[in-house]
């Protein structure tokens, strides 16, 4: 899935279906990250986590939890739960 039509649904409660066939559930986000140089801007990356600790994270960043990194051509299909 192009990157442009997963945006709409970054930082909200989602379910994935994944090119293996999984389905998910949780949030993603996007990061910006550096290059070599030391750039910021410069690329983007997708994380994952459950909706759990997407919330934790929210609440206290230093509290640890479990992010996937996530490429966007491995969601075929996204859809919000939030209601």
């Amino acid at each position: 899935m192009d990157l442009s039509h997963i945006r709409p649904y970054t930082h909200k409660p989602c379910r994935f279906k994944l090119r293996s066939g999984k389905e998910v559930f949780g949030v993603i986000w996007e990061v910006e990250t550096t290059d070599k140089t030391g750039l910021v801007g410069e690329s983007k990356r997708l994380y994952f986590a459950s909706i759990r600790d997407y919330e934790r994270l929210q609440q206290d960043t230093l509290q640890p939890i479990q992010v996937w990194p996530m490429q966007a051509d491995e969601i075929v299909h996204v859809e919000s739960i939030a209601s």
